[in-house]
């Protein structure tokens, strides 16, 4: 599989005259984008920015990482950074994912674009430039800038022309500034089949060398890549360092770091020899490979291990309550203990990155399960908030208003989940039941006309549809209707117990009875219908 360029940027700041420098004060900031919405899924990007920040943690670094940002989020993220990193000899940002040229520029393509032309790509993603605009604005000795913006454009094929063609725009290199490139501008790069790209696996190889500076650490990449490619990928760059030589390691007794996993946590720790994140990384990865095969139990004790070895890595949390959640809700059965132990898991990748849209709406359903269904509103309100082109969050939150009998604002979420995706037919359904909760029978007759054409054997919607006529005194086609529900489910109890109260409603109580026995039959034990039985017949 191929992928556009991939794209390094080391800014290095004029002035630096002395041989071997190694600053102390080391801040990066590593986003991975893999789980995209509308352009397609990528594999490595993940995986590629864990491995990333566990290196550059064990070069000490203090590292703020991302995974599967919005736009919002992304320039969110970057504003922190940038304000943050003036108190930083060395500042560093890597981002993998999606990333686009146009007019010149390069972007970084969110996890919710949805690019339908190439006019969109300046307002919908992010500009590399607003990187480099806050690194060359602080006072950092050291900026460096990772672009592994090297996949495909997954959007170009629906365009009428292209953005600008494949691979990442040549980037002039001004003083003091290394640009390296897997491959030439313009061109594209192997993905690898590992779990890193190549260019990246053999990048983490050389920057980890102490022996190595930054010079030597490319010409070791380009070396390497290009023997491993054989010849069908040669990194390329453009340099105009001056001064010393800069090595990206420090000394042992020198990595002391912080680790937090997004730049809004309020704690910040020092790594001790206990925690490790490589480890946790392998852990990490195994228990991918048993949520995905439904193992859930077996993926909780594989996130354990992963939190345990690096407890401030957000998305262990973040999969281990999804783990609980799935486990916690299973075949209908709600299972409350579970159910509280992925809402704690939840609420602790919250603490750690309070911009995880993912885990605010899966905390929502929890709550919502429990039948804590205000707090289950908050949190679909602030999922919604960093995912606003999230169908499912409106759709969800509108059940729950839904549950709570406040039908105005069960119908707007349902409206604005239509918008999103005009298929979504369960919204046209409870669309029609919140206008019927509200008494507007003759409104909601329309309405769930609509949602059956979408959905032909809904008996629960035409058994509403029925209730409207009948609630309207339209008995007759209230008795029609009902007999429609029966022939999409003839065990349908509850169209035998109306009919049977339309009869009554006509004075035919004979016909009545004989609907409510055929009730009854079905559901014996049913003490609505055990109750109209002995008003109205005995």
């Amino acid at each position: 599989m191929y992928f556009k360029a991939f794209a390094f940027v080391i800014l290095i700041a004029s002035g630096i005259d002395t041989f071997g420098q190694s600053y102390q004060k080391r801040l990066a900031l590593v986003i991975g984008n893999s789980s995209y919405q509308n352009g397609g899924s990528l594999k490595n990007p993940v995986n590629d920015v864990r491995s990333v920040s566990s290196a550059l943690q064990a070069m000490g670094f203090e590292v703020l990482r991302y995974e599967n940002v919005t736009q919002a989020q992304m320039k969110q993220a970057i504003n922190s950074f940038g304000t943050k990193l003036r108190g930083f000899e060395v500042g560093l940002f890597y981002y993998a994912g999606h990333g686009i040229q146009h007019k010149g520029t390069n972007y970084m393509i969110p996890v919710e674009a949805d690019l339908q032309a190439a006019e969109q790509i300046e307002f919908d993603c992010v500009a590399a430039d607003r990187i480099l605009a806050y690194m060359e604005s602080a006072s950092t000795k050291v900026n460096i800038l990772i672009m592994d913006a090297c996949r495909n454009n997954p959007f170009e094929r629906s365009w009428n022309r292209s953005a600008n063609g494949g691979g990442l725009a040549m980037m002039n290199a001004p003083t003091g500034t290394l640009i390296a490139y897997a491959t030439a501008p313009g061109k594209v790069a192997s993905d690898g089949e590992s779990a890193n790209g190549l260019y990246t696996s053999v990048l983490l190889k050389y920057m980890k060398d102490p022996t190595l500076n930054l010079e030597q650490v490319f010409k070791r990449v380009r070396t390497e890549v290009t023997e491993k490619s054989s010849g069908a990928q040669v990194p390329w760059e453009t340099t105009s360092l001056t001064g010393g030589d800069f090595f990206l390691t420090n000394k042992p007794s020198e990595n002391k770091y912080e680790v937090k996993s997004g730049n809004y946590s309020k704690e910040s720790r020092e790594i001790t020899t206990e925690d490790d994140p490589e480890k946790a990384l392998q852990y990490y990865t195994q228990a991918q490979e048993k949520y995905d095969k439904g193992l859930y139990q077996e993926a909780i004790q594989l996130y354990t291990q992963s939190i345990e070895a690096n407890p401030d890595d957000f998305s262990a949390y973040l999969w281990r309550g999804h783990c609980r959640y799935s486990l916690g809700n299973e075949n209908g059965i709600i299972n409350t203990k579970l159910l509280e132990e992925a809402i704690s898991d939840y609420t602790k990748t919250l603490q750690l990155n309070p911009a995880e849209g993912e885990a605010y709406y899966y905390r929502a359903n929890s709550k919502k399960l429990l039948n804590r269904l205000k707090e289950a509103i908050s949190d679909f309100t602030l999922a919604i908030k960093y995912n606003p082109k999230g169908k499912d969050m409106y759709y969800y939150r509108g059940l729950t208003y839904y549950l709570l009998e406040t039908y105005v604002a069960a119908i707007e979420d349902f409206e604005k989940t239509i918008e999103l995706d005009p298929e979504h037919s369960s919204s046209y359904l409870f669309k029609a039941h919140a206008t019927y909760g509200l008494g507007d029978y003759k409104v909601a007759i329309p309405l769930y006309e609509d949602a059956l054409q979408r959905d032909l054997n809904q008996a629960e919607g035409a058994l509403f549809y029925a209730h409207c006529f009948y609630y309207l005194g339209e008995y007759q086609t209230a008795l029609d209707n009902y007999l429609k529900v029966l022939s999409i489910d003839p065990k349908y109890a509850d169209a035998y117990y109306w009919r049977s109260r339309v009869y009554i409603g006509m004075d035919q109580k004979d016909s009545a009875l004989k609907e409510i026995k055929k009730a009854l039959n079905i559901a014996p034990d049913n003490e609505t219908y055990l109750t109209f039985y002995n008003e109205n017949f005995k």
